[in-house]
């Protein structure tokens, strides 16, 4: 009796060992596989939201200024003035 919950323990440990494996794996393959940014901006974006924030806002403030000085933002690459 035993030995079969020790080896039902085991057996469960494998699998959720396994598991988390299978979830780290994927993690970090969608994290590498990021569009344009390499992998390393890609994670610090993940683990910086306030980030996501500040940089939506400044967007925001060049469409802004855009709208007002009367330039069209479609020629205007981020970052340019």
């Amino acid at each position: 009796m035993e030995n079969s919950h020790a080896a039902i323990a085991a057996l469960l440990f494998i699998v959720l060992i396994v598991g988390i494996n299978v979830m780290m794996y994927g993690i970090v393959r969608g994290i590498m596989r990021g569009g344009k940014n390499g992998p390393f901006e890609t994670m610090m974006r993940a683990f910086d939201p306030a980030r996501k924030k500040r940089d939506d806002e400044f967007e925001e403030l060049r469409r802004s200024v855009g709208g007002l000085t009367g330039d069209g933002d479609e020629n205007q690459k981020s970052g340019d003035f």
